[in-house]
């Protein structure tokens, strides 16, 4: 076990880490992810050839309707650890925290959790523009506080000079957050030119649609994400000749009103809509050439794109659809895909009448209650594959859960369905009418079966994992 190079405890009940963790030298990635270990757990971990440490696990944000990570603080001893390339979702303590991290030059991937203090903001500069030969992913998070830190002030020359040299390297960012001091965002992206800069994702930044003037301007930015009071303006506009190369963009803010399409973002392939409850029109989306594909997720915004032509997949997550809103979906007639999860329907039962998705090819459904589907004859007509999985909402199932007490799915009408091909069920029993039909269905469709016996087991409140098992002598519950 000495020579063990690869733990994770990711998904545990542990809430320890093993006083003997440094006896493990040749440990090249630790991996804490979703347990419960303490911040501090990690301040006394030494070892020399770890090259990924990663923690972090998904808390609810009190403030806002989104979800936020945790972290754990930054061994004491970290700028002895030369072969560190991934660090994920660590907190400085103090400055010389931040000029430690500066010293991993192997460093690839940095996920940091700073405070609202001076030194913390121009050593986290600092850290950047040490690495700036190796860093390809940037995440910097501030603390969540009662009062507002956003300010379009530029750093001072004082605060810019910790930052000689720009990541030229950067590949993915993300700020969460604001500074007293100025914007990180408008300073990261400083040069440009020589940025290589594809993902951006900003939460809580509270920036304006000016401040985002600096990420049009870059060529190489694929994708957008805008999360939680990125931006406080209620009106976004892509005008012409920004976002050339942007590929995928997404929003989750109930405050904005109108995302508008003025000539930009012409290339624009996917577009999200999370919890957009007040959004109420998209101007020029008709424009966007490649747009193919929308996913929304809590709320029903499809019939903002009813004049975009191309859209081929469409992805509901977490939404509730009411008849209407159901057939809209239905009238969509260029859907080849249709994707539906965790979503809730009218009596629990959603009808694909006579002419609806006439080049539906693939239907995806994932459910945890109930749910009854039925196809009408003359109903995608195209269809060659169905994929059904029960999905368990395990935080919300208490000890009694068996599989009597589940959701089901019925699914009738699949006689109608002229090309149907093939059927996955991914859940522990197919139900015996679903079965039934596959078998007298004249194309002699096949029926996969995928059962998921981990979640009983995990809703049966298992005490301990099997790797947790495997190692009796070093864990601490």
């Amino acid at each position: 076990m000495l020579l063990l190079k690869y733990l994770s405890l990711r998904g545990t009940n542990v809430t320890q880490l093993p006083s003997e963790i440094n006896n493990l030298r040749e440990l090249e990635v630790l991996d804490i992810r979703e347990t419960n270990v303490p911040a501090d757990a990690t301040v006394n971990v030494l070892l020399l050839k770890l090259k990924r440490l990663l923690a972090g696990h998904v808390v609810l944000n009190s403030g806002a309707s989104s979800t936020e990570l945790s972290s754990v603080e930054v061994p004491d001893k970290i700028e002895k650890m030369l072969n560190m390339e991934v660090l994920s979702n660590v907190k400085a303590r103090n400055r010389q925290d931040l000029k430690d991290i500066g010293k991993l030059w192997q460093l690839r991937k940095l996920g940091v959790v700073i405070e609202h203090k001076d030194s913390h903001i121009r050593n986290v500069l600092r850290a950047i523009s040490d690495l700036h030969d190796c860093l390809r992913s940037l995440s910097i998070t501030l603390p969540v506080t009662e009062h507002d830190h956003s300010n379009n002030e530029e750093f001072t020359p004082n605060d810019l000079k910790y930052m000689v040299h720009p990541p030229k390297l950067l590949e993915s960012l993300s700020i969460t957050g604001t500074t007293q001091r100025g914007q990180l965002l408008r300073q990261l992206t400083n040069g440009s030119e020589e940025l290589k800069l594809a993902k951006v994702t900003l939460t809580r930044t509270k920036l304006k649609q000016s401040d985002l003037e600096v990420l049009a301007k870059l060529p190489n930015i694929v994708c957008l994400r805008l999360r939680d009071k990125a931006c406080m303006d209620s009106k976004l506009t892509f005008s012409k000749e920004e976002f050339k190369n942007l590929k995928c963009f997404l929003v989750e803010d109930p405050n904005i009103t109108e995302i508008n399409f003025k000539g930009g973002a012409l290339k624009l392939e996917k577009i999200i809509l999370s919890s957009t409850h007040g959004l109420q029109s998209l101007p020029g989306v008709k424009g966007l050439p490649e747009l193919k594909e929308v996913e929304l997720k809590n709320g029903n915004k499809l019939s903002l794109f009813e004049k975009a032509k191309n859209i081929s997949k469409v992805t509901f997550l977490c939404t509730t659809l009411i008849e209407d809103e159901v057939q809209i979906i239905a009238k969509t007639t260029s859907i080849r895909c249709l994707v539906l999860k965790e979503n809730l329907y009218a009596e629990n039962n959603l009808t694909f009448k006579k002419d609806n998705l006439p080049l539906l090819n693939l239907l995806i459904i994932d459910f945890s209650v109930t749910t009854k589907i039925s196809f009408d004859d003359g109903s995608a007509p195209k269809l060659e594959k169905i994929v059904c999985s029960f999905t368990a909402k395990l935080e919300k199932i208490d000890r009694s859960f068996t599989k009597e007490t589940v959701g089901t799915l019925n699914i009738s009408g699949i006689d109608k369905l002229p090309k149907l091909k093939e059927l996955e069920f991914n859940g522990d029993f197919v139900p015996g009418e679903l079965e039934e039909a596959v078998k007298k269905h004249k194309n002699n469709p096949k029926l996969i079966h995928n059962k998921l016996e981990k979640q009983y087991q995990e809703a049966g409140n298992i005490a301990e994992k099997k790797d947790a098992r495997r190692f009796p002598l070093f864990w601490k519950k």
